[in-house]
């Protein structure tokens, strides 16, 4: 039988670390997954010519729900710096659809990659933030 102190100190030392690079590139690789899902549905729907513009706002929805996601689940590792922690996993998020969308559309617009940077970074902090609000909640019901 394992002692109470040690059981204690394992959990504590696995929360407390920094997430590591490949959880930083899960989490920008999870964020872009309902923007390729709403792509592809999008192409499939309408796949002669170009889409309609009222598709914009459910991308940029798209985006912010990935975003908050993978802001959620990285930052979920850690107990402190929520702010910082959720702006990497932004930046990673947006690194990951920079690259997809350089190899899928043959580049994108410095206007679309301001956007998509704006929309992940603000997207992951929020996220990150609800680690943090539903921590407390949990704290204290229990």
């Amino acid at each position: 039988m394992v002692p109470l102190t040690i059981a204690t100190g394992w959990k504590d030392t696995l929360e407390k670390r920094a997430p590591s690079f490949d959880e930083y590139l899960a989490g920008g690789f999870l964020a872009n997954a309902p923007l390729l899902l709403f792509t592809y549905i999008a192409k499939s729907l309408w796949s002669e010519g170009p889409p309609a513009m009222g598709l914009e706002i459910p991308s940029m929805v798209a985006v912010a729900l990935g975003g908050i996601a993978s802001g959620y689940l990285v930052v979920r590792r850690v107990k402190r710096d929520h702010f910082r922690t959720g702006l990497k996993v932004g930046v990673s998020s947006f690194i990951v659809n920079f690259t997809l969308s350089s190899f899928v559309l043959g580049g994108a617009s410095i206007l679309y990659g301001v956007w998509i940077l704006f929309l992940f970074c603000c997207a992951a902090v929020i996220g990150s933030y609800l680690t943090k609000i539903t921590s407390k909640e949990a704290d204290l019901a229990s």
